[in-house]
Protein backbone atom coordinates (compact mmCIF):
# COMPACT_ATOMS: atom_id res chain seq x y z
CA UNK A 1 0.00 0.00 0.00
CA UNK A 2 1.19 3.71 -0.76
CA UNK A 3 0.14 7.05 -0.21
CA UNK A 4 -1.94 6.57 -3.43
CA UNK A 5 -3.67 4.16 -2.09
CA UNK A 6 -4.47 6.02 1.27
CA UNK A 7 -5.77 9.10 -0.59
CA UNK A 8 -8.41 7.04 -2.78
CA UNK A 9 -9.79 5.46 0.65
CA UNK A 10 -9.96 8.77 2.69
CA UNK A 11 -11.50 10.36 -0.46
CA UNK A 12 -8.46 13.14 -0.54
CA UNK A 13 -5.69 14.26 -2.92
CA UNK A 14 -2.19 12.80 -3.01
CA UNK A 15 -0.98 15.91 -1.73
CA UNK A 16 -3.18 15.86 1.07
CA UNK A 17 -1.67 12.95 2.16
CA UNK A 18 1.47 13.93 2.44
CA UNK A 19 0.65 17.42 3.90
CA UNK A 20 -1.16 15.10 7.08
CA UNK A 21 2.02 12.64 6.97
CA UNK A 22 4.23 16.24 6.93
CA UNK A 23 2.07 18.04 10.01
CA UNK A 24 1.38 20.54 7.92
CA UNK A 25 -0.80 23.40 9.16
CA UNK A 26 -2.78 23.93 6.22
CA UNK A 27 -5.20 20.63 6.23
CA UNK A 28 -8.45 21.44 7.67
CA UNK A 29 -8.68 18.98 11.61
CA UNK A 30 -11.72 17.03 9.85
CA UNK A 31 -9.69 16.01 7.13
CA UNK A 32 -6.59 15.29 9.06
CA UNK A 33 -8.80 13.18 11.27
CA UNK A 34 -10.06 11.07 8.15
CA UNK A 35 -6.67 10.94 6.89
CA UNK A 36 -5.01 9.73 10.00
CA UNK A 37 -7.73 7.22 10.77
CA UNK A 38 -7.27 5.49 7.20
CA UNK A 39 -3.25 5.62 7.62
CA UNK A 40 -4.12 3.45 11.16
CA UNK A 41 -6.72 1.14 9.95
CA UNK A 42 -4.38 0.11 6.87
CA UNK A 43 -1.46 0.23 9.02
CA UNK A 44 0.19 2.16 6.48
CA UNK A 45 4.30 2.70 7.19
CA UNK A 46 5.10 6.09 4.73
CA UNK A 47 8.83 5.63 3.41
CA UNK A 48 11.47 8.16 5.34
CA UNK A 49 12.69 9.60 2.27
CA UNK A 50 14.18 12.49 1.97
CA UNK A 51 10.79 14.39 0.49
CA UNK A 52 9.14 13.16 3.93
CA UNK A 53 12.31 13.96 6.22
CA UNK A 54 12.38 17.93 4.45
CA UNK A 55 11.30 20.87 6.52
CA UNK A 56 11.59 21.74 10.49
CA UNK A 57 13.18 18.94 13.08
CA UNK A 58 10.56 19.09 16.28
CA UNK A 59 13.76 18.97 18.34
CA UNK A 60 12.22 16.50 20.33
CA UNK A 61 13.15 12.89 20.43
CA UNK A 62 11.03 9.97 22.37
CA UNK A 63 11.86 7.49 24.95
CA UNK A 64 10.07 4.58 24.50
CA UNK A 65 9.62 1.96 26.95
CA UNK A 66 8.45 -1.74 25.94
CA UNK A 67 6.66 -4.03 28.75
CA UNK A 68 4.15 -6.18 27.60
CA UNK A 69 4.15 -8.85 30.11
CA UNK A 70 3.15 -6.47 32.89
CA UNK A 71 0.08 -4.98 34.72
CA UNK A 72 0.76 -1.33 33.67
CA UNK A 73 1.21 -0.31 37.39
CA UNK A 74 4.40 -2.32 37.44
CA UNK A 75 6.33 -0.44 35.13
CA UNK A 76 6.64 2.32 37.56
CA UNK A 77 8.10 -0.01 40.33
CA UNK A 78 10.92 -0.97 37.73
CA UNK A 79 14.13 0.39 39.10
CA UNK A 80 15.83 0.20 35.59
CA UNK A 81 13.46 1.95 33.34
CA UNK A 82 13.55 4.39 36.02
CA UNK A 83 17.01 5.70 36.15
CA UNK A 84 17.57 4.78 32.39
CA UNK A 85 15.15 7.19 31.87
CA UNK A 86 16.02 10.01 34.10
CA UNK A 87 19.65 9.85 32.30
CA UNK A 88 18.51 9.90 28.50
CA UNK A 89 15.86 13.11 29.56
CA UNK A 90 19.08 14.85 31.15
CA UNK A 91 21.39 14.10 28.29
CA UNK A 92 18.82 15.31 25.61
CA UNK A 93 18.26 18.48 27.17
CA UNK A 94 22.09 19.29 27.59
CA UNK A 95 22.07 19.14 23.89
CA UNK A 96 19.05 21.35 23.29
CA UNK A 97 16.38 18.52 22.94
CA UNK A 98 12.69 17.61 24.73
CA UNK A 99 12.27 14.18 25.45
CA UNK A 100 8.55 12.49 24.91
CA UNK A 101 8.22 9.31 27.04
CA UNK A 102 5.89 6.35 25.49
CA UNK A 103 5.04 3.45 27.00
CA UNK A 104 4.22 0.46 25.23
CA UNK A 105 2.07 -2.21 27.45
CA UNK A 106 0.64 -4.21 23.86
CA UNK A 107 1.27 -4.43 20.71
CA UNK A 108 -1.09 -2.40 19.44
CA UNK A 109 0.32 0.19 21.86
CA UNK A 110 3.09 0.46 18.61
CA UNK A 111 -0.06 2.15 16.77
CA UNK A 112 0.91 5.64 19.00
CA UNK A 113 4.55 5.13 18.61
CA UNK A 114 4.51 5.03 14.68
CA UNK A 115 1.97 8.04 15.13
CA UNK A 116 4.40 10.37 16.53
CA UNK A 117 6.94 9.12 13.78
CA UNK A 118 4.37 10.38 10.85
CA UNK A 119 3.17 13.33 12.22
CA UNK A 120 6.57 13.93 13.27
CA UNK A 121 5.96 14.91 16.85
CA UNK A 122 9.76 13.27 17.37
CA UNK A 123 12.92 13.14 15.51
CA UNK A 124 13.77 9.68 16.59
CA UNK A 125 13.47 7.34 19.39
CA UNK A 126 14.99 5.04 22.26
CA UNK A 127 13.75 1.95 22.42
CA UNK A 128 14.16 -0.28 26.01
CA UNK A 129 12.79 -2.91 27.43
CA UNK A 130 12.16 -4.72 23.80
CA UNK A 131 12.25 -8.58 23.20
CA UNK A 132 14.61 -9.63 20.72
CA UNK A 133 13.81 -8.87 16.88
CA UNK A 134 10.81 -7.15 17.75
CA UNK A 135 9.00 -6.85 14.31
CA UNK A 136 7.53 -3.85 14.87
CA UNK A 137 10.74 -2.63 15.70
CA UNK A 138 11.94 -3.63 12.54
CA UNK A 139 9.14 -2.05 10.44
CA UNK A 140 9.91 1.47 11.75
CA UNK A 141 13.69 1.13 10.95
CA UNK A 142 12.85 -0.28 7.35
CA UNK A 143 10.72 3.01 7.04
CA UNK A 144 13.81 5.01 7.42
CA UNK A 145 13.71 6.04 11.00
CA UNK A 146 15.99 7.00 13.58
CA UNK A 147 16.29 4.35 15.77
CA UNK A 148 18.51 3.40 18.74
CA UNK A 149 17.61 0.27 20.88
CA UNK A 150 18.76 -0.76 24.13
CA UNK A 151 19.43 -4.91 24.77
CA UNK A 152 19.24 -6.14 20.98
CA UNK A 153 21.61 -8.87 19.13
CA UNK A 154 24.34 -7.56 17.32
CA UNK A 155 24.98 -9.55 13.72
CA UNK A 156 27.36 -9.91 11.08
CA UNK A 157 24.43 -10.07 8.64
CA UNK A 158 23.78 -6.82 6.54
CA UNK A 159 20.04 -7.59 5.53
CA UNK A 160 19.28 -7.46 9.81
CA UNK A 161 17.11 -4.58 9.73
CA UNK A 162 18.35 -3.62 13.19
CA UNK A 163 21.91 -3.07 11.46
CA UNK A 164 20.85 0.20 10.24
CA UNK A 165 19.77 1.63 14.21
CA UNK A 166 21.88 2.62 16.55
CA UNK A 167 22.45 -0.48 18.90
CA UNK A 168 23.96 -0.30 22.98
CA UNK A 169 24.04 -3.37 25.28
CA UNK A 170 25.84 -4.52 28.66
CA UNK A 171 28.41 -6.53 27.85
CA UNK A 172 25.87 -9.47 28.94
CA UNK A 173 27.65 -12.64 28.08
CA UNK A 174 30.89 -11.74 29.92
CA UNK A 175 29.30 -10.20 32.64
CA UNK A 176 27.31 -13.61 33.60
CA UNK A 177 30.42 -15.49 32.56
CA UNK A 178 32.63 -13.39 35.31
CA UNK A 179 29.56 -13.41 37.73
CA UNK A 180 29.39 -17.79 37.74
CA UNK A 181 33.62 -17.81 37.63
CA UNK A 182 33.66 -15.44 40.60
CA UNK A 183 31.33 -18.35 41.94
CA UNK A 184 33.45 -21.09 40.82
CA UNK A 185 36.30 -19.51 42.66
CA UNK A 186 34.87 -19.54 45.80
CA UNK A 187 34.70 -23.05 45.78
CA UNK A 188 30.61 -23.81 44.32
CA UNK A 189 30.21 -25.89 41.94
CA UNK A 190 26.44 -26.46 42.67
CA UNK A 191 25.54 -23.05 41.09
CA UNK A 192 22.01 -22.63 40.03
CA UNK A 193 20.89 -19.74 38.03
CA UNK A 194 17.43 -18.18 37.86
CA UNK A 195 17.24 -16.52 34.13
CA UNK A 196 15.92 -13.16 32.94
CA UNK A 197 13.16 -13.04 29.75
CA UNK A 198 14.34 -15.51 27.88
CA UNK A 199 13.05 -13.68 24.49
CA UNK A 200 15.04 -10.69 26.00
CA UNK A 201 18.97 -10.74 24.87
CA UNK A 202 19.67 -10.20 28.23
CA UNK A 203 17.96 -13.01 29.22
CA UNK A 204 19.23 -15.77 26.58
CA UNK A 205 22.99 -14.11 26.65
CA UNK A 206 23.27 -14.06 30.54
CA UNK A 207 22.39 -17.69 30.45
CA UNK A 208 25.10 -18.98 27.57
CA UNK A 209 27.62 -16.85 30.04
CA UNK A 210 26.72 -18.98 33.27
CA UNK A 211 27.19 -22.16 31.02
CA UNK A 212 30.58 -21.07 29.31
CA UNK A 213 32.06 -20.56 32.64
CA UNK A 214 30.90 -24.16 34.05
CA UNK A 215 32.75 -25.55 31.01
CA UNK A 216 35.45 -23.82 31.35
CA UNK A 217 35.81 -24.68 35.00
CA UNK A 218 35.34 -28.81 33.51
CA UNK A 219 31.66 -28.64 35.77
CA UNK A 220 28.55 -30.71 33.82
CA UNK A 221 25.98 -28.55 32.96
CA UNK A 222 22.61 -29.40 35.39
CA UNK A 223 19.66 -28.38 33.78
CA UNK A 224 17.64 -28.39 36.88
CA UNK A 225 19.73 -25.77 38.53
CA UNK A 226 18.55 -23.85 36.10
CA UNK A 227 15.01 -22.04 36.90
CA UNK A 228 13.57 -19.35 34.41
CA UNK A 229 12.72 -15.87 36.17
CA UNK A 230 11.49 -12.67 34.05
CA UNK A 231 13.49 -9.95 35.43
CA UNK A 232 11.17 -8.99 38.52
CA UNK A 233 11.13 -9.67 41.95
CA UNK A 234 8.23 -11.98 42.36
CA UNK A 235 9.92 -13.97 39.53
CA UNK A 236 12.88 -14.90 41.63
CA UNK A 237 11.04 -15.63 44.77
CA UNK A 238 9.26 -18.20 42.76
CA UNK A 239 12.17 -19.57 41.30
CA UNK A 240 13.49 -19.88 44.36
CA UNK A 241 11.04 -21.82 46.15
CA UNK A 242 10.87 -23.94 43.09
CA UNK A 243 14.64 -24.13 42.54
CA UNK A 244 14.91 -25.78 46.30
CA UNK A 245 12.39 -28.27 46.06
CA UNK A 246 14.72 -30.26 43.33
CA UNK A 247 18.19 -29.30 44.15
CA UNK A 248 20.09 -27.59 47.18
CA UNK A 249 22.83 -25.63 45.52
CA UNK A 250 25.16 -23.36 47.35
CA UNK A 251 25.20 -20.54 45.40
CA UNK A 252 22.91 -18.78 42.71
CA UNK A 253 23.74 -16.46 40.03
CA UNK A 254 20.36 -14.52 39.47
CA UNK A 255 19.84 -12.52 36.11
CA UNK A 256 19.14 -9.77 37.93
CA UNK A 257 19.39 -7.81 40.99
CA UNK A 258 15.60 -7.46 41.70
CA UNK A 259 15.52 -11.23 40.94
CA UNK A 260 18.15 -11.87 43.36
CA UNK A 261 16.37 -9.93 46.02
CA UNK A 262 13.25 -12.28 46.06
CA UNK A 263 15.61 -15.11 45.97
CA UNK A 264 16.80 -13.69 49.08
CA UNK A 265 13.66 -13.46 50.30
CA UNK A 266 12.99 -16.87 49.72
CA UNK A 267 15.59 -18.23 50.85
CA UNK A 268 14.94 -16.65 54.65
CA UNK A 269 11.18 -18.01 54.91
CA UNK A 270 13.03 -21.49 53.85
CA UNK A 271 15.56 -21.37 56.95
CA UNK A 272 18.40 -20.41 54.66
CA UNK A 273 20.90 -17.82 55.77
CA UNK A 274 22.91 -15.88 53.13
CA UNK A 275 25.90 -16.29 52.60
CA UNK A 276 26.11 -18.88 55.42
CA UNK A 277 24.20 -21.61 53.69
CA UNK A 278 23.79 -19.69 49.94
CA UNK A 279 25.78 -17.22 47.82
CA UNK A 280 23.89 -15.08 45.92
CA UNK A 281 25.18 -12.38 43.13
CA UNK A 282 23.36 -10.75 41.20
CA UNK A 283 23.26 -8.21 37.57
CA UNK A 284 22.75 -4.55 37.56
CA UNK A 285 24.29 -2.88 40.55
CA UNK A 286 20.63 -0.86 41.20
CA UNK A 287 20.74 1.28 44.18
CA UNK A 288 19.27 -0.99 47.08
CA UNK A 289 21.95 -3.31 46.50
CA UNK A 290 24.04 -1.70 48.54
CA UNK A 291 21.63 -1.60 51.38
CA UNK A 292 20.49 -5.38 51.46
CA UNK A 293 21.36 -6.77 54.85
CA UNK A 294 24.03 -8.96 53.74
CA UNK A 295 24.83 -6.18 51.21
CA UNK A 296 24.08 -7.66 47.35
CA UNK A 297 27.59 -8.95 45.27
CA UNK A 298 26.54 -7.72 41.30
CA UNK A 299 27.71 -6.94 38.40
CA UNK A 300 27.79 -3.13 37.36
CA UNK A 301 27.21 -1.27 34.16
CA UNK A 302 26.89 2.14 33.62
CA UNK A 303 23.08 3.10 32.82
CA UNK A 304 24.42 6.60 32.58
CA UNK A 305 27.09 5.57 30.06
CA UNK A 306 24.07 3.60 28.06
CA UNK A 307 21.83 6.35 28.08
CA UNK A 308 24.32 9.07 26.67
CA UNK A 309 25.74 6.46 24.28
CA UNK A 310 21.94 6.53 22.44
CA UNK A 311 21.27 9.81 23.08
CA UNK A 312 24.26 11.57 21.48
CA UNK A 313 24.47 9.03 18.86
CA UNK A 314 20.46 9.32 17.98
CA UNK A 315 20.93 12.94 17.41
CA UNK A 316 23.84 12.83 15.61
CA UNK A 317 21.86 11.28 12.99
CA UNK A 318 19.10 13.35 12.97
CA UNK A 319 21.11 16.88 12.79
CA UNK A 320 23.71 15.14 10.36
CA UNK A 321 20.73 13.25 8.34
CA UNK A 322 23.20 10.35 8.67
CA UNK A 323 21.64 6.54 8.74
CA UNK A 324 24.69 5.78 11.60
CA UNK A 325 24.74 2.49 12.37
CA UNK A 326 26.39 2.09 15.56
CA UNK A 327 26.78 -0.68 17.83
CA UNK A 328 28.47 -0.43 21.49
CA UNK A 329 28.57 -2.93 24.40
CA UNK A 330 29.02 -1.34 27.84
CA UNK A 331 31.73 -3.18 30.07
CA UNK A 332 30.49 -4.67 33.17
CA UNK A 333 32.60 -4.89 36.83
CA UNK A 334 32.06 -7.36 40.00
CA UNK A 335 30.79 -5.34 42.94
CA UNK A 336 31.62 -7.50 45.87
CA UNK A 337 30.05 -6.70 48.95
CA UNK A 338 28.57 -9.08 51.93
CA UNK A 339 26.42 -12.22 49.89
CA UNK A 340 28.92 -14.45 48.66
CA UNK A 341 30.80 -16.71 50.86
CA UNK A 342 33.82 -18.92 50.08
CA UNK A 343 32.96 -22.88 50.56
CA UNK A 344 34.69 -24.58 53.62
CA UNK A 345 35.75 -27.35 50.90
CA UNK A 346 36.82 -29.77 53.90
CA UNK A 347 33.83 -29.23 56.38
CA UNK A 348 31.83 -30.05 52.93
CA UNK A 349 34.08 -32.69 52.48
CA UNK A 350 33.50 -33.74 56.01
CA UNK A 351 29.39 -33.47 56.34
CA UNK A 352 29.30 -35.38 52.63
CA UNK A 353 31.56 -38.55 54.42
CA UNK A 354 29.32 -38.28 57.88
CA UNK A 355 26.08 -38.76 55.77
CA UNK A 356 27.59 -41.62 53.73
CA UNK A 357 28.57 -43.11 56.97
CA UNK A 358 25.18 -42.68 58.29
CA UNK A 359 23.53 -44.64 55.12
CA UNK A 360 25.82 -47.91 55.88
Amino acid sequence: MNSKDIAKIAGVSRSTVSRVINNYPNVPPETKEKVLKVIKEYNYVPHASARMLRGKRSETIGIVIVDLKRDIHKIYDNVYFGPFTTAVIDFANQLGYKVLVITVYKVKDYKKVREVFYNKTIDGAIFIGIKNDDPDIKDLIEAGFKIAVVDQEIRDDEEDPFNKSIIVNMDNVNGAYEATKYLIGLGHTEIAHITGDMEKLSGFARLEGYKKALKEAGIPFKSRLVVKGDFVEESGYKAAYKLFKKAKPTAIFASNDQMAIGAMQALEEMGYKVPEDVSIIGFDDITISRYLKPALTTMSASLLQMAELAVVNLIKSIEEELGITAKFVVPVKLVERESCKRLNISKEKEDTEYAISMRR
